[in-house]
């Protein structure tokens, strides 16, 4: 039997303005996963290293809050900022539950942030 366990908090952005420049201010903070621009519309999509969901929620504010001026700029006008909390499913235990505190959720409203949980099938 597999057990029910957080996996990462994915950022998920979209903007009409190149995010490249955000990108490389943050440097090897994060790991890049989608970094592509469609029809005038730039994605991307990064995940960092901690382990937590307070300690990534953490990062996360403290890299966006790090930006210049120009670079929060483009932040501020993303068409999406959603930070999607991974989770893969599993038959223990029977009830599973995921905390954040309220310091997380306060900065994550302060950097402009949507919440999506997303739960994977488990892999047994």
């Amino acid at each position: 039997m597999s057990e029910i366990h957080f996996l990462n908090i994915d950022l998920d952005i979209e903007s009409k303005e190149d995010i490249r420049p955000i990108v490389h201010f943050w440097g090897e903070e994060v790991m890049i996963f989608r970094l592509e621009e469609i029809e005038g519309t730039w994605r991307g999509s990064f995940e960092t290293s901690e382990d937590t969901e307070n300690d990534i929620v953490d990062k996360y504010h403290q890299l966006i809050m790090s930006l210049p001026p120009n670079l929060r700029a483009i932040w501020d006008g993303c068409i999406k900022r959603i930070f999607d909390f991974g989770f893969e499913a599993g038959s223990l235990p029977r009830a599973f539950q995921s905390s954040l505190s309220q310091s997380s959720i306060s900065k994550l409203a302060e950097i402009g942030g949507a919440i999506t949980v997303t739960i994977y099938a488990s892999a047994d």
